[in-house]
């Protein structure tokens, strides 16, 4: 991941590599015996507040990233591609990627930084055989896909082995490093919501989309599918990756970049899509995309 510092983010590394930019990454040499080569950086991060996430890419090396709350929409070759918490996306060796508009939303995740296996015969350990089904496997995943439900309990453990010292620390990366990445081959079981409830759940989203200045309650929006409030929530947060009140703050800041490429004011943005004040309207655009709507217009001019 490129790295930026921020005062709105909580981050871990392995291995440290603070002081190195984006670019510098593939060319890091282990710093103790831990750190196995085929591992180019493992890291978490939390944002709570947008990070700016600009072109970059990792060559020879996979980034596969792991969004564990909030939702975050990447770009490459201008075909954006959304991801909400549960969600991996992942980008092939040397291929240039950022986030939309620069700027990753709020949210909490895991990414791993892995030498291409079909450019080394020792990778992982594995043999020659191995090593090819991985990297076929690879080549067929869809560019975001649903994780299972043990993701963060195997980034949590391998984070707690690069934490430590002692005897076999290579042997337990080495595997648990190979553990995430056969468990992000393999597809995850998909929780099932009732058919009916879905489309009624995506026929609300697309309605909210439609009219971002609009103020719904939980209440209302749950009358609508015909749910309690509690159960609207946690399907909603279920399929979505966020709340509904961040998921509705999210499409009405979507909405106004797209009217401040024109002439209106940017007050005039603020009072169609709701927001009471500009001051208001500022604070939440700026959270969102990481700058004031006044020079993000003037960077898309």
């Amino acid at each position: 991941m490129a790295r930026k510092s921020s005062s709105g983010a909580m981050r871990w590394l392995y291995p440290d590599i603070a002081e190195l930019d984006r670019d510098q990454w593939s060319d890091v040499k282990p710093p103790r015996g831990g750190l196995i080569p085929e591992l180019i950086n493992l890291g978490c991060q939390k944002y709570s507040e947008a990070y700016q996430l600009t072109m970059h890419a990792h060559e020879q090396a996979y980034e596969f990233v792991y969004l564990e709350h909030g939702s975050v929409t990447w770009e490459i070759n201008g075909v954006h591609y959304p991801t909400s918490a549960g969600q991996w996306f992942f980008t092939y060796p040397g291929e240039l990627h950022k986030a939309r508009f620069d700027h990753m939303e709020p949210s909490r995740i895991w990414w791993l930084i892995v030498k291409d296996p079909a450019c080394g015969s020792s990778w992982l350990g594995l043999v020659q055989e191995e090593r090819d089904f991985i990297h076929k496997r690879l080549l067929q995943l869809p560019r975001v896909f649903r994780g299972s439900n043990r993701v963060r309990e195997q980034f949590e453990r391998l984070k707690a082995t690069l934490e430590q010292e002692g005897e076999g620390l290579k042997l337990f990366t080495r595997h648990q490093v190979l553990e995430i990445l056969l468990g992000l081959l393999q597809p995850a079981p998909i929780k099932t919501i009732e058919p009916g409830l879905r489309e009624q759940m995506v026929h609300l989203v697309n309605q909210l989309g439609q009219s971002p200045e609009k103020r719904y309650s939980i209440a209302e929006m749950a009358q609508s599918v015909n749910v309690s409030e509690s159960h609207f929530f946690k399907i909603f947060h279920e399929t979505f990756g966020q709340s509904p009140a961040a998921y509705l703050e999210r499409i009405r800041i979507e909405r106004a970049c797209v009217l401040l490429q024109s002439s209106q004011a940017i007050i005039d943005v603020a009072h169609e899509l709701g927001f009471k004040t500009s001051q208001h309207f500022t604070n939440v655009f700026r959270k969102v995309i990481g700058c004031s709507p006044s020079m993000w217009r003037r960077s898309v001019e």
